[in-house]
């Protein structure tokens, strides 16, 4: 493939801490710029164990690589700003939209964003009222949203500010894990044609390297959304298809 990669795993593994159950068998991919890939199986086949390991949020075995370099260390936090975990049940605090929104850029790890905003400010931890209503109306959400509490969003609605909050880091690879089980048709749909164009300006903006990997148990979606299919079972990775 003639696209330049962005992320490898090399033999991701994990067990159960306790049980030493085996989670996750030595798992190796490759993910290039501008790919789609879907990332399905049974409930339990080591879906959600695999994201979580590619994020670097959960322990694990083997090498994970981004733009060439091994990631470790003192490097784990900037890089989870650019491969961003979305997960089914995203994590809010009992703060308003707006505080949350506003959350990711209060880390040590956002201080070179702080300093050298992304393109159209995002990035910038001085986050304008205007471009965060703008972020939520793409995702058909209205402005007085950004008043209210995180805990009074239906989940569907905490789903899509998540998306909101995942995108304004300017990631280079979502892991997007079963991200719509909870939203009706219409956000469902909403939520799709977001990340479709932020992927696409990957292609429109050659200097913008993007790719996400989608787990879902809705076919069609994976078929719709996808153009490379990785099938787990029992944490193990079974078949890859184009």
């Amino acid at each position: 493939m003639s696209q330049p990669i962005l992320l490898e795993i090399r033999d991701i593994s994990r067990r159960d801490a306790v049980t030493q159950k085996t989670l996750l068998s030595a798992t190796s991919l490759t993910v290039y710029s501008g790919e789609r890939i879907g990332l399905v199986g049974a409930s339990g086949s080591g879906k959600s164990t695999l994201l979580r390991g590619m994020a670097m949020l959960d322990r694990c075995q083997g090498e994970v690589r981004y733009l060439g370099e091994t990631i470790s260390g003192d490097a784990v936090p900037a890089y989870r700003r650019r491969v961003v975990y979305l997960a089914q049940r995203p994590y809010f605090t009992s703060a308003s939209v707006l505080e949350n929104l506003q959350l990711p850029f209060q880390f040590a790890s956002a201080g070179k964003a702080k300093q050298s905003p992304d393109t159209n400010g995002v990035g910038s931890v001085e986050m304008g009222q205007a471009q965060l209503e703008t972020s939520l109306a793409q995702l058909g959400l209205p402005p007085e949203t950004l008043r209210q509490p995180s805990e009074s969003l239906s989940g569907g609605e905490q789903q899509l500010v998540a998306l909101a909050r995942a995108l304004s880091l300017q990631p280079h690879v979502l892991l997007l894990d079963e991200p719509t089980a909870a939203l009706d048709a219409n956000a469902t749909e909403r939520f799709e044609k977001r990340v479709l164009e932020w992927h696409a300006q990957s292609v429109e903006q050659s200097h913008t390297q993007r790719a996400f990997i989608w787990t879902s148990h809705d076919p069609e979606q994976v078929r719709r959304l996808t153009d490379r299919v990785l099938t787990m079972n029992a944490g193990v990775p079974v078949s890859y298809t184009h």
